[in-house]
C-alpha cells in the first residue's frame, strides 16, 4: 500500500488517475454527475474526519481523474497520526451500489 504523507497547516492536492469500475465483458463503468464519489479521511474503525463529495467539493479531470484539494485550515487541525484515505463510488447516488475505488494510508506530520 502506498502511504501519502502531508504536513499540518499546508495545502495539499491528491490526484487519483484513471479511476475505473470494471464491468463484465472488459467494459468499464463511466462515472457521471449522477453518481456520488466520496473522498474521506478517517482513523480505522472511526467516523470520517474529512469528507468531500463529487461534484460538489472536488472535480473530475479527463479520463476519470479526480483531484481533491485540502486547504491549510483543513490540515492544520489534523492530529499527527496515521489515517485511512478512501475514494468510494455510490452509483447514481442511490445508496444501493457502493464500491471502494481507492484505499490508501495517509500520515500527518508536524509542520
Amino acid at each position: 500500500m502506498n502511504r501519502k504523507i502531508i504536513r499540518q497547516g499546508e495545502a495539499v492536492s491528491f490526484a487519483f488517475f484513471n479511476v475505473v469500475v470494471p464491468l463484465n465483458d472488459n467494459e468499464k463503468y463511466k462515472i457521471t454527475e449522477k453518481d456520488k464519489v466520496i473522498f474521506s479521511i478517517f482513523r480505522e474503525n472511526r467516523k470520517p474526519i474529512i469528507t468531500k463529495e463529487f461534484p460538489r467539493d472536488f472535480h473530475k479531470e479527463v479520463k476519470n481523474t479526480f483531484v481533491v484539494t485540502l486547504s491549510p485550515q483543513e490540515t492544520k487541525d489534523l492530529p499527527c497520526l496515521l489515517y485511512q484515505m478512501k475514494l468510494t463510488l455510490d452509483v447514481e447516488n442511490m445508496g444501493e451500489e457502493i464500491y471502494m475505488l481507492i484505499n490508501q494510508e495517509l500520515e500527518v506530520i508536524a509542520k
